[in-house]
């Protein structure tokens, strides 16, 4: 297993070495910094420019990502990045909601089901 891979996703490892890794880093490295909760909100507003759509993903997943990123990233052009954020039981109310309205049946599909179990779960 690559060296860098574990470094990527540890929460112990310093935000300057997720930095670096960030910048120069694979793909899949890359990946789990994005998915990393103590990766700086810098470095994922980065990394939610990538050019992978895994990444992208990643980070618009990740629960410490800033609201704007995810924002932005609910309207990303591949389907998959959306559908992922669909499944997010973390995303806030106005993102589901405007993705439970999406072009792509799957993802509105999706995110429709996320907000019934959320309001199953708040009836609880």
């Amino acid at each position: 297993m690559d060296f860098y891979y574990i470094f990527a996703g540890s929460p112990n490892t310093p935000e300057r070495v997720l930095t670096r890794l960030a910048l120069f880093g694979k793909n899949k490295v890359r990946g789990r910094i994005a998915e990393n909760q103590q990766t700086p909100a810098d470095i994922l507003g980065v990394l939610a420019g990538d050019e992978h759509w895994e990444v992208r993903a990643a980070v618009g997943t990740n629960p410490a990502a800033p609201d704007d990123v995810v924002q932005i990233l609910s309207e990303d052009e591949n389907a998959d990045v959306r559908y992922r954020i669909a499944e997010c039981d973390h995303m806030p109310f106005c993102i589901l909601d405007r993705l439970s309205q999406d072009e792509n049946p799957y993802v509105a599909d999706r995110a429709r089901n996320t907000l019934e179990n959320r309001f199953v779960l708040l009836a609880m």
